[in-house]
């Protein structure tokens, strides 16, 4: 079996050093009184500029409350999927293979990147609650659409996960395919993070400081060093029998991961 070639085979330190630079200046920023400031400004305009069209129980308001029920994350887990188990994305169909091993063992990395994240935001008072129940208006789904189990608000709401995962998924897929496929991930990370914000569960600095600050950081050990791909060349020649025996199995080895 080839080696694995999703993750930088060698370090690259240089690119590490510049990565970690620019991701702590990004966060280092927000920590600033003039930084938080700015961004809580920002933040107040897109909630109101969002949450403000969610007034009244219309078909408008039901979307976005489905579109916060646990049940909708679903979607981007079956996007992101594809992308892995299909070349169409932009990974070529002899790393399919690879890229999803990969991607799943980048998730542990990345929850251990955002947890550390997550707890450093809630030792100095930072994962403060959410927009929701701190500004007013604040138009909540559970008053207005109550038949609805949608999210609308969040007691320690620093770094948005949701936006982590996809903020990687993003970089994941850019990072291994440079084309317009690749940067429309992108695209639908930035749109999957949307409903969070106008119901008001994040700040949009939860996702774009926290989220893609954890994002980053996990991004930048993954393909500026070799861990990644030493970890994830052990993890696919150890499951190299059981992939060999689904591939054996009808309808299941038509699928372009299973056919490489």
């Amino acid at each position: 079996m080839n080696d694995v070639t999703v993750f930088r085979q060698r370090w690259n330190v240089k690119a590490l050093l510049l990565s970690h630079l620019f991701a702590f200046a990004w966060f280092g920023f927000f920590l600033t009184d003039y930084g938080f400031s700015l961004w809580r400004s920002i933040d107040q305009n897109i909630f109101f500029l969002l949450n403000g069209t969610l007034s009244e129980d219309t078909g408008w308001t039901r979307f976005w409350a489905w579109s916060n029920v646990r049940i909708f994350d679903i979607i981007p887990l079956c996007i992101m999927l594809v992308s892995l188990t299909f070349p169409g994305f932009g990974i070529k169909r002899d790393r399919l293979q690879q890229a999803l091993i990969g991607f799943i063992l980048l998730l542990v990395l990345m929850f251990l990147i955002r947890e550390s994240v997550y707890q450093y935001a809630r030792d100095i008072g930072l994962s403060g609650t959410s927009p929701s129940l701190t500004l007013q208006p604040a138009f909540l789904f559970a008053d207005i659409v109550p038949d609805i189990p949608a999210k609308d608000r969040a007691i320690h709401s620093f770094p948005g996960d949701h936006a982590t995962v996809v903020l990687t998924w993003a970089g994941f897929m850019i990072l291994n395919a440079r084309s317009w496929l690749s940067i429309s991930a992108l695209v639908l990370a930035l749109a999957f993070m949307l409903p969070r914000i106008a119901g008001g569960a994040h700040w949009s600095s939860d996702n774009l400081v926290g989220g893609a600050f954890s994002a980053m950081l996990t991004l930048s050990w993954a393909f500026n060093t070799p861990l990644m791909h030493w970890v994830t060349t052990w993890s696919h020649r150890l499951l190299s029998p059981l992939i060999r025996l689904f591939a054996k199995i009808p309808l299941l080895n038509k699928l372009p991961i299973l056919s490489q």
